[in-house]
């Protein structure tokens, strides 16, 4: 009897084990769909217009996937849609949204494909050009939009809510995109042959800034610690911006003499979070002038200090130093959103780093006056052939990577230490 009632419970045992198998494999069984793989399904394309800068052709692309792979090739068709612009103007809630014109030469494709070869789950990217777009009548508040979707798919089933794109055509604003620098940094790869930084009596440095808080002691914006560098926090309360410059006054000297502006807290060197700042730090032969918003701070000599009672100005700066890791001796270099590196890794890392977004990053080599400063639209854009811009790093690049292209013709692109984190904007803010 013992028996039977063992092999009994042994039985009811494996069909509860066999029910429970059966019950995963369905939990994890479903349909191989195909669908546009994409982190969102409206896709901006931004229409330059201004004296610098026309958009005329703009390609995108495009991919698709499904969760599984299938033994043969799956070829997947593309058709513009115009009957979905009504679907657009609902979920995005964009009433005035217009549909791009098929007879204004904008765009020549009327399917287009792309294949998810056998074994693969995602196709090679498949590219949609327009053309023509300077031609694109659009002013600052209009918006036009193209659907493409998904018309057949070899037999396979389309996932309907990843089935249609859209392209969306607006004017872009002066700046779109700007990088999110939080626990990142970057670097100009220069040497100490570097001319065009070596022992500059004259410069201008800029920077559009925008804090996402103030939570750390000191935040670099850019420069060379322990020589000249722009900042907040320190001495003063760690919303306020700082310009900060140092040097050895004779080679008996273990340490640099140190100074800064202000020199102690002043109220009208603060900042706000989330809010964007033009900072501007100019240099003449000595004298150093800072600008908030095109505002002038303060002017005065950039003197230090010895503990003796001796006294130095500073009339040029070095930024020709070759960049490293600074360790071991290294003489510091070179940093944007970062002064020097405390240690390698955990908290006191980032102690420094300057947490929020930055645009239109610039070293000039003159002093840039107040009415240039002031200029229309020169917080947001300038020529990059401008006579004595030496870098000109936009920020706006919306790549993948770790390089932050130079706009000039100097070629000085920057590094960053990790892949940087792009967010749209529209600026400036109506």
């Amino acid at each position: 009897m013992k028996k039977r009632l063992a092999f009994a419970g042994c039985l009811m045992a494996a069909l509860a084990l066999s029910a429970c198998k059966g019950d995963e494999e369905a939990k994890y069984h479903f349909d191989n769909k195909v669908f546009i793989s994409a982190n969102s399904y409206a896709d901006q394309i931004f229409v330059k217009r201004d004296n610098l800068d026309v958009t005329k052709n703009e390609t995108c692309n495009l991919t698709v996937a499904m969760a599984q792979p299938e033994a043969r090739d799956i070829r997947v068709a593309f058709t513009v849609a115009p009957e979905l612009v009504d679907r657009y103007r609902r979920f995005y809630e964009d009433d005035s949204a217009r549909l791009l014109p098929a007879d204004g030469g904008y765009y020549t494709f009327s399917e287009v494909t792309a294949t998810i070869e056998a074994g693969a789950v995602e196709s090679a990217p498949v590219a949609f050009s327009f053309e023509n777009l300077d031609r694109l009548p659009i002013d600052s508040r209009e918006r036009y939009v193209l659907p493409v979707t998904i018309s057949s798919a070899d037999g396979m089933a389309v996932l309907e809510s990843a089935r249609t794109l859209y392209f969306v055509f607006s004017k872009a604003a002066l700046i779109n995109v700007v990088a999110d620098m939080q626990n990142n940094c970057a670097w100009p790869e220069w040497t100490a042959d570097t001319q065009a930084v070596k022992d500059m009596e004259s410069f201008t440095m800029e920077a559009l800034i925008y804090a996402n808080s103030f939570n750390r002691e000191i935040s670099t914006i850019m420069g060379v610690e322990d020589l000249f560098m722009i900042r907040l926090g320190d001495n003063g309360p760690a919303n306020q911006l700082q310009v900060a410059f140092a040097r050895k006054i004779s080679e008996e000297d273990t340490s640099p003499a140190r100074n800064r502006i202000p020199n102690s807290p002043d109220s009208q060197f603060d900042l706000k979070p989330f809010r964007w700042y033009h900072i501007a730090v100019t240099f003449d032969h000595g004298t150093v002038a800072v600008y908030i918003d095109g505002r002038l701070k303060v002017s005065q000599r950039a003197e230090v200090s010895a503990a003796d009672g001796r006294t130095a100005l500073i009339d040029k700066v070095n930024f020709a130093i070759p960049h490293s890791d600074e360790t071991d001796g290294k003489p510091r270099c070179f940093w944007i959103g970062h002064s020097y590196r405390l240690q390698t890794d955990g908290d006191l890392f980032y102690e420094r780093r300057f947490d929020g977004r930055m645009s239109e990053v610039r070293l000039w080599n003159r002093a840039l006056p107040a009415d240039e400063i002031n200029a229309p639209n020169h917080f947001y854009k300038i020529d990059p052939a401008s006579e004595g811009l030496v870098a000109y790093w936009k920020f706006d690049d919306n790549t993948s990577g770790k390089t932050v292209r130079d706009y000039t013709s100097n070629g000085f692109d920057l590094k960053t230490e990790r892949e940087v984190d792009w967010q749209s904007v529209a600026l400036p803010e109506e």
